[in-house]
């Protein structure tokens, strides 16, 4: 119960949540018990400008053990270019992320970072040209004008 002034083992903190739909770039195998799965996804958001999608960041967290074995097959079928880390694929597929926000990070072509990412499901009904775009990304940026 809230009592003003107090604090309480039953307070719980609430961050905001976002969701973003980005289209997978790459995947990289897995380690330990995902040994020989794909597992991290390279994400990407669409270029308002047309040009292919800018990366924004990578994440494995969230998917089940049917997402691995789905994913290594279908994203496995479009790949494009196979490195021994993983596969690139061709910038098709469109997945739902849930993440806590953005931060600045000099590591992605688009200037910002992902947070606490992690996957809410695959979208088979959207396709690239759908995805967010690196300015709806770049919005979530703290400090950021949202119109």
């Amino acid at each position: 119960m809230y009592a003003a002034g107090r604090r309480g083992r039953a307070w719980q903190k609430v961050k905001p949540v976002h969701t973003l739909d980005l289209v997978v770039l790459g995947v990289e195998w897995g380690s330990g018990r995902r040994r020989g799965l794909l597992s991290n996804l390279h994400l990407g958001a669409r270029d308002p400008d047309g040009g292919p999608p800018v990366m924004v960041g990578k994440t494995f967290k969230g998917l089940t053990d049917e997402l691995l074995a789905w994913q290594t097959r279908e994203l496995g079928a479009i790949a494009v270019q196979r490195p021994p880390w993983g596969v690139l694929v061709r910038p098709e597929v469109v997945v739902e992320i849930e993440l806590d926000g953005v931060q600045v990070s000099p590591r992605y072509p688009g200037g910002v970072a992902l947070r606490f990412a992690r996957v809410v499901r695959y979208r088979p009904d959207k396709d690239a040209a759908e995805a967010d775009t690196i300015d709806a990304v770049r919005a979530l940026l703290p400090g950021a004008r949202r119109s």
